[in-house]
């Protein structure tokens, strides 16, 4: 098993591409811990993992809030001895035009996935850092990580921003055995997305009609 011995925290693991993230991790043999804003999903997510015979805990966490994020990376460490592995997963959809979005939905969808991202990546630095064993930071980007798609301008701001903090990440970590990279999916139809289809056609043909007329 090739994550045996190892300790992932992974956010926005109690669903989705967070959820299967974190079953592949557990069956290479990670201990894992399941960080996300549901904390009824992630102790469910938790005990499904436990009960194959790996090693999962639930931690509750807002990736926005400081204190909380600080709380559950130790948490972790506590339950488990240390952390080797953060996927920086969690995150959230709204589809709107630019001139329609407003400044709060604008903050919220960059604060969960760049905020998110940065404290998550500084809590688990540090206690990297002091393991002096190395570790792995991996961002959740999106094909909108590098190209730009209808509606979806803090989206593709954020994922296009994960590219730049890996880097950085990547250069400071070296001399720590520190690694950082963003891996960049294409569209994923998750139950999240599902629900999202319907509101997401009109506006986008209500977009290109607009665009159309100009």
């Amino acid at each position: 098993m090739r994550l045996e011995h190892k300790v992932a925290f992974i956010t926005g693991a109690e669903s989705g591409i967070g959820k299967e993230i974190a079953s592949v991790f557990s069956r290479e043999g990670a201990k894992v811990a399941i960080a996300g804003l549901d904390r009824q999903a992630a102790e469910a997510t938790a005990k499904e993992l436990t009960r194959s015979g790996t090693e999962a805990i639930a931690v509750a966490v807002d990736v926005t809030n400081e204190a909380q994020v600080e709380a559950a990376v130790e948490q972790t460490v506590a339950a488990f001895g240390g952390i080797d592995i953060l996927v920086s997963n969690a995150g959230i959809q709204i589809v709107r035009p630019v001139d329609e979005f407003s400044f709060e939905e604008w903050k919220k969808m960059l604060a969960v996935h760049l905020d998110g991202a940065f404290l998550t990546t500084r809590a688990c630095l540090k206690r990297m850092y002091a393991g002096r064993r190395g570790g792995s930071i991996i961002y959740m980007g999106s094909v909108h990580s590098k190209e730009a798609s209808l509606l979806k301008a803090p989206y593709v701001t954020a994922k296009h921003g994960l590219i730049g903090l890996a880097k950085v990440v990547a250069k400071e970590g070296a001399q720590h055995g520190v690694r950082a990279n963003v891996i960049c999916p294409g569209f994923v139809r998750t139950a999240l997305v599902e629900k999202q289809i319907p509101s997401r056609r009109r506006l986008s043909a209500s977009a290109n009609k607009r665009s159309s007329r100009t």
